[in-house]
């Protein structure tokens, strides 16, 4: 009775195993043939097939990677790429986009404190939002985040404290960590307490740049006891790496200035140079320029002079429409006025002059919990934007929001708030392309 019990236990389960195979093979069948019918569509013809694949958004291309060999192929090519971020910059100067970075999670999301990370897209003629997408980075940033400006819609997150370097291209949520700087790896060895982190602050603002023969991450700081490095000895004040995507390294560069870098002021990227403004000497602020194709430093010939002969805590640089712009907030009056520099580098125009005084509106300063007119408040406001009806879209880094300024009525309006927003960067669709 036992065996005969054995043996009809060992057919059942042979009978289920053989009916499971069966099934599988069905399932594949299927999806061969429904493969099969993606992949070559008879109607259209590939090149015109990838015309409209150029028209799509990147969601739809992530989409339609999955269903064919072919599309996956064609969509992630370097070709592809190029021509797709092409035909996404001309839909940005037509509908231009602002992406605010973000620890605060979105409603019916749950956030982890410290690894993950929001970003919330807003359109910015309306105001309206267009996208969430909240990423998780596996290692902790020990609650000190440093986010470099958009390049192609690329971001550099970093965190110096846990050694944390990341690439993310929140469109498709794709990300790749970085192995940490000689800068980062020196640094740690000097076993720098709170306090020290807190006065290394102005040394962790790098810039994330395009060059021809790729991407590149630029990275200059002063040169400190705690950031010495054998292999690398301190000829000057300053000190630069540069990472090699190709190679997954960084490198030094051996000539860097010989100014110190203002340590409240993040680098800027214009035209195809990296700006950053320095501390004063002999009483006069400079503008040291790193050409991203060259590799070399130079200093701007020509600064405004109630620019140069500034205080550099009244000053804010940054970059507009690929122009180097800088702002500089009068103590007395409140007017911050904005200058635009030319391609050519020789010459300055002024492009916008806010009277904060007269723009005083309680409504910004109700829902921002800031009062973007304050008298005892020296730093400026930094442009994002500027809107096609002329307004311009500013921030502070005092706020966790942003306003526009309306230059016909003079007047500020509530724009966005965010208590516990990090960054705010104008932003455009990038694709798929990984570094």
């Amino acid at each position: 009775m036992e065996t005969a019990e054995k043996r009809v236990m060992i057919a059942s389960s042979s009978q289920r195993k053989r009916k499971r195979r069966k099934i599988r093979r069905i399932i594949r069948k299927r999806r061969r043939r429904n493969e099969k019918l993606v992949t070559a569509p008879s109607s259209l013809p590939n090149d015109v097939i990838e015309e409209i694949f150029l028209r799509l958004p990147v969601k739809a291309l992530i989409r339609l990677k999955s269903l064919s060999k072919q599309w996956r192929v064609v969509i992630e090519s370097l070709s592809f790429a190029e021509r797709h971020l092409k035909i996404a910059e001309q839909y940005r100067l037509v509908h231009p986009k602002v992406m605010v970075i973000t620890d605060e999670k979105e409603t019916g999301w749950t956030l982890r404190p410290d690894t993950d990370i929001g970003f919330r897209t807003f359109c910015l003629e309306s105001g309206s939002v267009l996208s969430f997408s909240l990423i998780n980075f596996p290692q902790g940033f020990f609650n000190c985040t440093f986010v470099s400006e958009n390049c192609d819609g690329l971001f550099c997150i970093h965190s110096p404290q846990s050694h944390s370097v990341y690439v993310v291209n929140p469109a498709t949520r794709w990300l790749r960590q970085l192995p940490p700087s000689r800068f980062q790896i020196s640094m740690h060895k000097f076993y720098p307490t709170r306090e020290d982190w807190r006065f290394m602050d102005s040394l962790f603002h790098l810039a994330f740049v395009k060059a021809a023969a790729g991407y590149k991450l630029v990275w200059l700081y002063n040169c400190e006891n705690y950031n010495a490095d054998a292999s690398f000895p301190s000829e000057g004040v300053t000190k630069c790496e540069v990472f090699d995507f190709r190679a997954n390294t960084w490198r030094y560069l051996s000539c860097t200035p010989s100014y110190r870098i203002f340590y409240n002021q993040k680098p800027a990227y214009a035209n195809g140079s990296v700006y950053w403004l320095t501390e004063p000497y002999n009483a006069r602020i400079e503008v040291v320029a790193f050409d991203i194709q060259t590799e070399t430093f130079r200093l701007l010939p020509n600064i405004i002079v109630a620019i140069a002969d500034s205080d550099p805590n009244h000053i804010d640089m940054c970059s507009l429409d690929n122009h180097l712009c800088m702002s500089k907030r009068e103590h007395v009056t409140m007017i911050q006025d904005i200058w635009r520099l030319k391609p050519s580098e020789d010459t300055w125009e002024k492009i916008f002059s806010i009277d904060l005084i007269s723009c005083h509106s309680p409504r910004t300063e109700i829902r921002d919990m800031f009062e973007w007119s304050q008298k005892d408040m020296v730093e400026p406001s930094t442009p994002v934007a500027v809107c096609k009806n002329k307004k311009i879209l500013l921030s502070h880094r005092c706020s966790r929001g942003l306003v526009k300024y309306d230059p016909l009525t003079k007047s500020l309006d509530f724009f966005y708030r965010n208590y516990r927003a990090w960054r705010k960067v104008t932003y455009f669709q990038s694709l798929i392309s990984h570094i």
